[in-house]
Parts: structure tokens; sequence; C-alpha cells
């Protein structure tokens, strides 16, 4: 083919990609222009009827993010002051993204024969050996102090309260479920100054294999979340691991 007839062609052709270009751009410059002068437009609501009643009660959601922690926040106690004045009869706390989870809850490892506990001070150890109508039958060991080792081979540390066994013996013996705070109303201060921790271990009768949630070590957000809405409906999500909500 000529020269002439190939510089034919390919000055049709950009023509063309430059139609296609600018026909897009036109259409859009002539409905802005069509629009121009044109006023707001009012989205007018009316309640007079519906479709169907949704039988649903509206919440108010407290997400846990760095701007209401007591962390990093220079206005978490004016947040859950307000919190607090608006009375809200239902509140939801949630963790959010894009947000580190703060209120996550912890899934203890598989009991095995011994049912084991481990929390530090103002904290509480919640022990069952409900399956199959069982009961606490045996405390195996029980320190508050500086115990360590691992459930079915603790041992006490330097530090420990001499009355730990005869309480948690009084709460737990013979029952099928017991709560014990390690508190220092309930076992004194073995060693002040130092860092203590309750540590529990004992048997059910007929031995079970437990595993559960512990909803107890509580983040200081959800602690003032709990505080502004007392008395009223609250609902608490906890995370399980990264993404996924274990539910209300």
């Amino acid at each position: 083919m000529p020269i002439k007839g190939l510089q034919l062609i390919f000055l049709l052709f950009v023509l063309a990609l430059d139609i296609v270009h600018l026909f897009p751009t036109f259409e859009i410059d002539k409905s802005q222009s069509e629009q121009t002068g044109v006023n707001t437009i009012l989205v007018d609501v009316s309640w007079t009827t519906h479709d169907y009643n949704l039988h649903t009660v509206p919440s108010l959601l407290a997400p846990a993010n760095p701007l209401s922690s007591r962390q990093f926040s220079p206005i978490n106690k004016k947040i859950y002051a307000n919190l607090k004045q608006l009375n809200a009869e239902y509140a939801r706390y949630a963790a959010w993204y894009p947000f580190p989870h703060m209120a996550v809850s912890e899934l203890d490892p598989p009991s095995g024969l011994f049912q084991c506990g481990n929390v530090g001070t103002n904290f509480s150890i919640n022990l069952s050996c409900e399956q199959n109508n069982g009961m606490i039958s045996k405390i195996d060991f029980a320190s508050y102090g500086t115990p360590s080792g691992i459930c079915g081979q603790m041992k006490q540390g330097t530090c420990h309260a001499v009355n730990t066994s005869s309480i948690v013996e009084k709460i737990c013996l013979g029952k099928q479920k017991c709560s014990i705070p390690a508190t220092y109303d309930n076992f004194g201060d073995p060693c002040f100054g130092t860092e203590k921790r309750l540590w529990i271990q004992v048997q059910c009768d007929p031995p079970q294999n437990n595993t559960y949630y512990n909803f107890t070590y509580m983040d200081p957000t959800l602690q003032d979340f709990l505080d502004a809405t007392d008395g009223h409906s609250r609902i608490i999500n906890f995370c399980t691991h990264e993404g996924t909500y274990l539910g209300d």
C-alpha cells in the first residue's frame, strides 16, 4: 500500500479515537449545563404510611478506639461523662475498625484432668465442674502470691498467703462451680510492693475436660462504658481474634 494511503488510515484512526474520547465529556458537560440554575432537590419523608413494623430497638453504639481510651485520649472523661448524661436506655460496646481490638475475650485451653485458674490481683478465677452434674471434689493447689509452674505442676513461690487453701476450700469444695476474687480482702497482702497472682488447681468428680471463653479481663475502656451506662440495658461485643466477633 502506498505511504500516502497508510498516512490517511492513521489520521482517520486518530480522529476516531478523539471522537470517542470527547463524546462522554460532551454528554457530561451537556448534563451539567442543563442542571445549571436548577433549585436544590428536597426530599420529603412521610411517616403516614409504612409497609410493616420493625420488631427492633435502636441502640447507641460506643466503639472502642483510641479517641475514647484512658491511655491515649485527653477527652476520655468528658466522653463518658456525656454518655452518662445521655441516659440512653440501650447501649452497645464494640471493637471497631481500623483500631486495634481492645475488648478481646480469652479462650482458655482444654483443662484435661485438672481445672486450673491463674489471675492477677482484683480479678476472679471462675471454676466449673458442672458437666454431668459434677462437683469440685478436691483442691490440689491454691496460692496467692508468686506461684509458678503450669496446670498440673504448680508450686508455691517465695511470696504466699498461708490462708489461700482454706479460703478456696470454703468457697469451692463440694460445689458445682465457684468464683474466687483475688483481692486483699480475701487473702491480705503477703508481700507488700510485689505483684501478686492467684493460682488454683482443682479436680472434678466425675472428671471432665472443660474449655471456655473468659470474660473477666476487662480493658479500661470497657469499664468506663459500664460505669457510664450503669442501670441501663447494655450489649457487649467481644472479639475472639482479628475480624471475628464472638457475639452479644
